[in-house]
């Protein structure tokens, strides 16, 4: 039986360690976790985003304030970072998260939207700090230009308005399909805000005169599709003579239509009725004050009535 001295043995169990895991026989560290001394330097603490970006204010009136988010990242330092703002302020809405590892954000929805420099700081476990100066810089949109004012035979269309068509076998042909095309273009131009209705006139229609809605509608993409289908129907389609039907549909216009701003009336001949409409439109007129009357002449045969007519409404003739 061998035996072994106790400084032998020692000697014997180092080789055995040493082969097992390796070793620094110069007397460093290990490089076992937990069995030999020596301790790492953590990284300095560090702001790793330079800029954040840009914010832009729409430039449509009545469009909202879109909600604005900017992350910054920091790496090294101890433990969970803490994050603050040390100069300046952020614009009014905004705020920063006051906690993050290794990010933080500034959100929120402006509410006075100016460019704005200021100082973000993000603090370690250990009270370490590191600092970034950013600067928010806030753009305006250009403001778009004003949709076009729909116009009916060159004149604006706009507010509560009333179309009163003659659609008289007089008015056929070219002039039929102007009305048309020019009813088109004015009533899919109106906004929703506006209102409106179509009345349509000629002798063979009971009562002389018939009505899209009977009333003054709001200019809403359903009713706007309703009025082009009546208009493109074959209601439109013209029919009998002019005789009294221009009066009966003048006179309902001021029983059943109150407070409007603008009517148009198209007429291709003079009314067999021109001379009662002359004698009673003043009294008409009278309930509804503040309607401007546009007469639409398309026939230079009528210029006599329209002028006349536009003359005792205070309003516009157009040949």
């Amino acid at each position: 039986m061998r035996h072994f001295t106790h400084a032998a043995l020692l000697a014997l169990l180092t080789v055995v360690v040493c082969t097992a895991v390796g070793c620094d026989q110069s007397g460093g560290s290990s490089g076992i976790p937990g069995i030999s001394g020596g301790s790492g330097t953590p990284a300095a603490l560090s702001i790793t985003t330079t800029t954040i970006p840009s914010f832009t204010v729409p430039g449509a009136p009545g469009t909202s304030m879109p909600s604005y988010t900017a992350t910054i990242s920091a790496t090294g330092g101890t433990g969970s970072y803490s994050w603050s703002i040390v100069a300046g302020t952020l614009p009014s809405g905004l705020s920063i998260a006051p906690n993050g590892t290794p990010d933080t954000t500034i959100s929120g929805t402006m509410t006075s939207p100016v460019t704005t420099s200021f100082t973000v700081q993000v603090t370690d476990s250990n009270s370490a700090t590191a600092t970034m100066a950013y600067t928010l810089v806030v753009n305006y949109a250009p403001t778009p230009p004003p949709a076009p004012v729909p116009l009916y035979f060159g004149s604006s269309v706009a507010g509560r308005v009333l179309f009163i068509c003659d659609i008289s076998s007089a008015t056929n042909g070219t002039a039929h399909w102007d009305m048309i095309h020019e009813l088109n273009a004015a009533i899919g131009g109106l906004s929703a805000t506006d209102e409106f209705d179509i009345l349509i006139y000629n002798d063979t229609l009971q009562g002389g005169f018939e009505a899209m809605a009977g009333m003054l509608v709001p200019a809403t993409s359903t009713n706007i599709t309703a009025a082009l289908l009546f208009v493109n129907s074959t209601v439109m389609t013209p029919a009998g003579s002019p005789d009294n039907a221009c009066y009966a549909a003048l006179q309902d216009s001021f029983a059943s239509y109150t407070g409007v701003d603008d009517a148009f009336l198209f007429t291709w001949t003079t009314p067999g009725d021109a001379s009662n409409i002359l004698a009673d439109y003043p009294n008409w007129a009278a309930s509804d004050p503040n309607r401007e009357l546009t007469v639409i002449a398309k026939n230079s045969a009528n210029s006599a009535f329209g002028q006349q007519l536009a003359a005792l409404a205070g309003g516009t003739f157009v040949p």
